[in-house]
């Protein structure tokens, strides 16, 4: 299958699905800062406001690792 072709099939189930879960993990994946600034966190004491804005930031300007990454370095740390 050709990338225009999955492409294709792509378009074809996002216009024909009704899973809302799917839309939003999806549109998670293409804007991923948009769903940053969707989090509710003024409820919140000041101290825990800043430890997460800062992690935000981090998070905006790529400092981090992915999931994948972080498995890895822990079957690193037990197998050394």
């Amino acid at each position: 299958m050709t990338i225009r072709d999955k492409k294709q099939d792509i378009l074809q189930k996002l216009q024909s699905t009704t899973d809302e879960q799917l839309i939003e993990e999806i549109y998670e994946l293409l804007y991923p800062n948009e769903a940053i600034k969707n989090i509710p966190i003024s409820d919140l004491p000041d101290d825990l406001q800043v430890k997460i804005n800062r992690a935000l930031d981090d998070y905006r300007n790529g400092r981090y690792i992915t999931h994948e990454q972080m498995k890895q370095k822990v079957k690193q740390w037990l197998t050394s």
